[in-house]
């Protein structure tokens, strides 16, 4: 059946043959038919059946033979073979071609010469071979295909460098490639600009697509601690589309190992987080430890804006993170988890939850098991009473309540031996210290305020609050015992604005916003409260009575300025504010320390293009940017004609200069356009940047405190960051942290990256106090994950 269908289709070709001949005759231009306007021409359908077309044939009826030449073509389902000349044995059903030869398999597409090609098992073989597949380029002197999307390459070649020269290149004396999943080969050598550099027993580089199960590379290292190591030697499983699955190992020579299992998960919609825990033994000094951590975060949104979400940070000891090359974790003395529920209430949210913070130093516990809190925002008063509209002219209109209530339960636990009891409810103590302690108890406040204007320009308040709690007991150890207080207050201020305009200069206009107020509050005599415990929330006033005055004046002055033609604005170029207080009940010194604060943000000044002197570099849309705030305090009866008395003196300041540079590519080297034409890819060599603009940041900051001499400060700290683009391949970044004061280096960090084309460098090294690390990186930028070498050290010293 199939000869026949052959036959017929070759019956069909030689009369479309016969038609070109004529075409010929009558001095038409040749037209060259792809595949499918030529299935278009003899309307046939493709299924199962063999295609091909040349300038020129024969066939040979006797050995069923059909002999092509010039721009030959065969076509089978999804392959094709193109080649200047050819021959197909239709009995054997194979085809064979001379002289250089392009052959497709469904995407893949191999360039090469004297192809052997099997159409019935869709296996041959190719000399010289060369191919792209994904981000990446392989070949050899024989490429053979053995199975479905199985090629075998003797003396291969394989290289991610888009360059017709490349950088780099991986030789291996038996190439496996499995299409659409991974390169196998071995033995294997790397090459660098011809130079032979390392040496692979065998290699094995994924190149399927999108998140797939395999092992990730790990990590080869050396410090003087875990001597040898071999860390993240991984396995990784994506669960559908919503889970990544990383199970992993460390091997330390000296120290042991250290299993870890790291999960990210994710539901539009629903719920995301993530899980890493740990378990490890260690060895050291002759002693054996087992040691675990949990970290853990979920956030669900279960509906009607109703959310549930979980932080959790469990360490059973510190020693887990000694090797780690966080510095966050090697400083770490506190670690806190949290559990919370929030439910949508009369327009509000009811929040449940609970916190677990553990001191790593002390080996203490602080808890909130549980804790529920509910607060109503102010609302009119007239809501209440079920009237929908607010009428201007009433007087209750500006009246409004608000009411919140908290309820906790707070446990603090000072023992080493701690038990489930000391997690739940336990109060005792030893004959020097509290071992566990345990409140309870719950609070309510109301509020009633009220806000109206007695002239346009003047703006009032006035509010009554009480609270009330309840405690599981008192220090005189009662229990469930009942405890109030309550406030009164007013306020008032307003605003005076002046405006300056100007038709000369940058400067258009300048507006200044003074804005004067005051409040006056009563709190009762509370002393009596003095014996209820006060804790996570809950608690009532215990002081005397109070009856404090706030006098307070905050100046603003914006500008706006022209920059460019255009017209800019300035929301707050200098601030100044000052506010006093007093305690009217006060039998003795009623006034309380002066207070002022200061501040100055001019905003971005534009420099434009600079030359460097003395060079050709132009750093281009340079720009200047400082602030700087500074606050200070005095006591109003010290001040003298002498002294203001000034003291908490504080003063930063910041300066940011940042812009672009260009530089150039001086050396251009062409790209492999082999398999653009073949693969539809357009050629954009036209457009490739000769230069390229790059970002570069410098900031420095200081800020200086003292007590009472701003000059004689006791503490001083600069902090300086940078971010620079050395060359068109080479960057770097800098911070440090400096005490001036102590003449102490507090931290530093600098990385290096070297864009290496086809692959990339990265250097780090920082250091904070008395700890250090460093990390080398070496990753290729079309296959990150599976071509990537690192190694990193940290210590203590």
């Amino acid at each position: 059946m199939k000869k026949t269908k052959l036959l017929l289709l070759f019956s069909l070709l030689l009369a479309s043959f016969q038609m070109l001949l004529w075409a010929q005759a009558s001095e038409e231009p040749a037209v060259a038919l792809e595949k499918a306007e030529l299935l278009d021409s003899l309307n046939v359908a493709v299924m199962d059946s063999l295609l091909y077309v040349a300038d020129s044939l024969a066939y040979n009826h006797l050995d069923e033979r059909i002999y092509l030449w010039h721009n030959s073509s065969v076509f089978y389902e999804d392959s094709q073979i193109s080649a200047d000349s050819m021959y197909i044995d239709l009995k054997k059903e194979q085809a064979f071609t001379y002289g250089p030869t392009t052959m497709r398999d469904g995407d893949q597409v191999l360039l090469g010469r004297d192809v052997a090609y099997d159409v019935r098992s869709q296996t041959g073989y190719m000399w010289d071979g060369l191919s792209r597949i994904e981000k990446s380029y392989y070949g050899g002197a024989e490429v053979r295909k053995v199975g479905d999307k199985v090629y075998d390459v003797d003396n291969g070649r394989f290289t991610t460098c888009d360059l017709e020269d490349p950088d780099f290149w991986f030789t291996a004396g038996k190439l496996r490639i499995y299409q659409g999943d991974k390169l196998v080969g071995k033995p294997v050598l790397a090459w660098v600009n011809h130079l032979p550099v390392f040496y692979f027993p065998f290699i094995v580089v994924p190149i399927r697509r999108g998140r797939h199960p395999g092992f990730l590379i790990p990590e080869p290292g050396y410090n003087n601690v875990d001597g040898k190591f071999l860390r993240e030697i991984a396995w990784y499983y994506p669960y559908k589309d919503y889970a990544d699955i990383i199970f992993s190992m460390d091997l330390m020579e000296k120290t042991g190992w250290k299993a870890k299992l790291n999960t990210t998960y994710t539901k539009r919609y629903f719920y995301d987080g993530y899980l890493r825990g740990a378990f490890q033994k260690q060895s050291r000094d002759f002693i054996t430890s087992y040691d675990w951590s949990l970290r853990a975060r979920h956030h669900h949104d279960l509906g009607e804006r109703a959310a549930f979400d979980a932080d959790l940070d469990f360490i059973s000891n510190k020693r887990i993170w000694e090797s780690s090359g966080s510095l966050d974790e090697n400083l770490a003395e506190r670690l806190s988890s949290t559990m919370s529920y929030r439910q949508p209430l009369l327009g509000s949210y009811l929040n449940v939850g609970a916190t677990y913070t553990q001191d790593l130093v002390n080996d203490q516990v602080a808890l909130s098991l549980p804790s529920a809190s509910f607060s109503m925002p102010s609302r009119p008063v007239y809501e209440l009473f079920g009237l929908k509209g607010r009428s201007p002219a009433a007087w209750f209109a500006n009246l409004s309540y608000s009411y919140n209530v908290r309820l906790d339960h707070t446990g603090y636990i000072n023992d080493a031996n701690r038990g489930w009891r000391d997690f739940l409810w336990s109060n005792r103590s030893d004959s020097t210290q509290v071992l566990s302690e345990h409140h309870a108890g719950i609070k309510h406040n109301f509020g009633l305020s009220y806000s109206f204007k007695p002239v346009g320009w003047l703006n009032t308040s006035q509010s009554i609050s009480y609270g009330e709690a309840w405690f599981d007991r008192d220090r005189d150890d009662k229990k469930w015992v009942r405890g109030n207080d309550y406030s009164l207050s007013t306020s008032a201020n307003f605003n005076i604005y002046g405006i300056r305009n100007f038709k000369r200069g940058k400067i258009t206009s300048i507006r200044h916003i003074v804005t004067p107020s005051a409040s006056l509050s009563y709190r009762p005599d509370f002393e009596g409260n003095k014996r209820f415990y006060s804790f996570g929330g809950i608690g009532v006033s215990q002081g005397k009575a109070a009856l404090p005055l706030s006098l307070g004046i905050v100046q603003k002055w914006q500008l706006k300025y022209k920059s460019g033609g255009e017209e800019r604005r300035i929301s707050e170029a200098f601030g100044f504010s000052s506010r006093a207080s007093a305690d009217l009940k006060s039998k003795e010194k009623k006034f309380n320390n002066l207070a002022h604060s200061f501040s100055f943000r001019p905003g971005d000044v534009k420099l434009g293009s600079i030359r460097i002197p003395g060079t050709k570099t132009v750093l281009r849309e340079a720009g200047l940017a400082y602030d700087a705030q500074m606050s200070f305090s005095h006591n109003p009866y010290e001040i003298t004609w002498q002294s203001l008395a000034l003291k908490n003196q504080y003063f930063s300041h910041k300066i940011v200069i940042s812009g672009s540079a260009a530089y150039k590519t001086w050396f251009t080297r062409a790209k492999n356009r082999m398999f653009s034409s073949l693969e539809g890819i357009i050629d954009d060599s036209s457009s490739e940047r000769s230069s390229s603009d790059e970002g570069w940041k410098l900031s420095l900051s200081q800020d200086i405190s003292a007590s009472k001499n701003l000059l004689k400060p006791e503490n001083s700290n600069l902090h300086f960051d940078a971010s620079l683009k050395v060359s068109q391949n080479w960057q770097m970044r800098y911070s440090n942290y400096y005490d001036l004061k102590k003449s102490k280096l507090l931290s530093q960090s600098i990385s290096l990256s070297r864009d290496l084309h086809c692959w990339k460098l990265e250097l780090s090294y920082s250091r904070r106090n008395e700890f250090w690390e460093y990390r080398l990186v070496l990753f290729n930028m079309a296959l990150p994950d599976a071509l990537r070498f690192q190694t990193r050290d940290s210590k203590r010293y």
